[in-house]
């Protein structure tokens, strides 16, 4: 059980690389089978086809990044709270899986019902959360009225670009790996900052 178990780790490790580096589309199972220093035959063994060993990989993916990001939203915290625990958690996990971020938008777009069924197996849900806090926001003025999936799209944006763009971003900047970290670091510190300007409600100006 235990070598069964380490032989499917190693196969899911190459096979992300590989799936990471190629896409679906471009990756090959020998090329998968090699990356893992096995033979293909055991590969077909425990993953039946690519789209099956591609599928466990997303799922993986998906399961890696989304709930310890998107389970901060569903904690009892005030809002301005809450964005910066999410800011945090974000780069947490994705500097550590930096591939994550790319891999998932990638997949959105070959083939997004795959995205929402998986979304919907983990019953991943915070919306409703989020415009309770900010509808009570906006009722007691200390928010603009913003709707919650508005307020999602520009959190994960200012969070999620500067990982997906991240090569062409360096070839703009010429910034080298170790500065690039050091932007990210600093636009960490900076993020929560922007969301709560775009919170707060607009002054009227009284001629």
């Amino acid at each position: 059980m235990k070598k069964s178990s380490t032989t499917e780790s190693l196969i899911l490790h190459a096979a992300e690389r590989i799936f990471f580096l190629r896409g679906f589309d471009g990756a090959r199972m020998q090329e998968i089978a090699d990356e893992a220093s096995i033979n293909k035959a055991l590969l077909h063994y425990y993953f039946r086809s690519k789209e099956r060993l591609f599928d466990a990989v997303f799922e993986a993916a998906v399961s890696r990044l989304l709930p310890p990001v998107l389970s901060v939203l569903h904690l009892e915290l005030p809002l301005r709270e809450k964005i910066t625990a999410f800011v945090e958690a974000y780069f947490t996990t994705v500097l550590e899986n930096p591939f994550l971020p790319g891999f998932i938008v990638h997949e959105l777009q070959r083939n997004p019902a795959h995205f929402r069924a998986v979304i919907a197996a983990r019953r991943i849900d915070v919306l409703e959360t989020l415009k309770m806090q900010l509808h009570e926001g906006a009722e007691s003025g200390i928010w603009r009225r913003i709707s919650a999936e508005q307020f999602m799209l520009n959190l994960f944006s200012l969070c999620a670009f500067p990982f997906v763009a991240r090569q062409g971003m360096q070839a703009l900047s010429g910034k080298n790996d170790h500065e690039y970290l050091l932007l990210l670091e600093e636009r960490r510190t900076l993020i929560s900052g922007w969301v709560l300007d775009m919170l707060r409600p607009e002054t009227v100006n009284v001629k």
